[in-house]
């Protein structure tokens, strides 16, 4: 199976809850192959609300008929559906994919190398807005303030290219995200109480409320 500790340290999960093999046998069915990756975060994971469908959306199985596309399998969604995001059909036989993403499902631009790193940058995404402390609004920081967060947090090592003009995950900990877009928006959350009031002590003196 794939490695997914760092998505379930961040969101806490103790149990499996995903898909059977014969509900994903409905994706593989239309596909015809679907990446290892792809079937084992579907098989693990793919059932937990709070993870996949918080903010952005996982397509569930059943609902891939209503996403058809001549290039690609579109497997996630933006929750107005500005965005999709997607793998293409040559690419269905690797293991472990680069994920794509398109604003009119025509024009598709690299956002992730990996489906790894889709999953886990999507997983610190929705942790923002899911995870059991999150502050409770955007800020809008400076270059300095930007300086200072990735000189005294650690780079989470994911990131979306396209979304947003681009997304970077921060933090200490493992079960903590401080998630910046385009480079001069912030957004903080954490599983742990002790830890969100740690980021949220220097981090709600930085920049100002949106």
């Amino acid at each position: 199976m794939t490695d997914f500790s760092v998505i379930k340290k961040l969101f806490h999960i103790a149990e499996p809850n995903g898909f059977t093999y014969d509900e994903i046998q409905v994706v593989k069915d239309i596909f015809g192959q679907l990446p290892k990756v792809f079937v084992d975060y579907y098989a693990e994971l793919g059932k937990i609300q709070n993870l996949n469908h918080t903010q952005d959306l996982l397509i569930v199985p059943e609902r891939f008929q209503y996403y058809k596309n001549d290039d690609y399998l579109i497997f996630y969604s933006e929750n107005q559906k500005a965005c999709v995001w997607g793998i293409h059909k040559e690419d269905l036989s690797k293991s472990n994919p680069p994920v794509y993403m398109s604003y009119d499902e025509k024009e598709w631009s690299l956002e992730t190398e990996t489906l790894t790193d889709f999953f886990t940058a999507m997983a610190y995404l929705q942790a923002s807005f899911a995870l059991d402390f999150t502050c409770n609004t955007f800020y809008e920081i400076e270059p300095n303030e930007l300086d200072f967060i990735t000189q005294n947090f650690s780079n989470k090592g994911v990131f979306f290219r396209q979304w947003v003009e681009g997304i970077k995950f921060y933090g200490n900990h493992s079960d903590d995200v401080i998630v910046v877009i385009n480079g001069n928006q912030m957004h903080y959350s954490s599983n742990t109480e002790e830890h969100f009031l740690e980021m949220d002590k220097v981090l709600s003196k930085l920049g100002s409320e949106l």
